[in-house]
């Protein structure tokens, strides 16, 4: 019987998890015929725009391995990557660690999830600010 119920909360909390973090999928707008359509003026003006878009999918990506970690396991990973591919636990939360490549990269230290770019301030608890210029947004 408290099997059974475990097993219904855990299940629960999963569905709840992956509700929460999907609205569906975008729609695409359609353009009518002879307006123009709106595009960067270049493909480097659009480079920086899609480096914060990375960031930030790679920052909820993990943001939601440690809910998951958190809902199964009662508490928070220990610092590190470790925890996000490992079977231990319930896992792998994740089939890899994001890389931010050269511009920027995603940390825990046990309690918060941060962002520490290449260049720029550190954000700590959120993927980053505007202004002042932080985490996924520092240039």
């Amino acid at each position: 019987m408290v099997t059974m119920l475990s097993v219904v909360v855990i299940l629960g909390v999963l569905i709840t998890i992956v509700l929460s973090g999907s609205h569906g999928p975008t729609p695409i707008s359609t353009v009518a015929q002879g307006s123009p359509a709106t595009s960067p003026q270049s493909i480097a003006s659009a480079v920086p725009q899609s480096r914060v878009s990375a960031c930030e999918a790679d920052f909820q990506s993990v943001d939601t391995a440690l809910g998951t970690y958190r809902a199964l396991n009662g508490a928070a990973p220990a610092s590190g990557t470790g925890w996000a591919t490992s079977a231990a636990r319930g896992g792998p939360f994740m089939q890899s660690w994001p890389s931010g490549g050269p511009d920027f990269s995603i940390t825990w230290n046990g309690s918060e999830l941060g962002v520490v770019p290449a260049k720029g301030a550190a954000s700590h608890g959120s993927y980053g600010t505007n202004s002042p210029a932080t985490g996924c947004f520092a240039p």
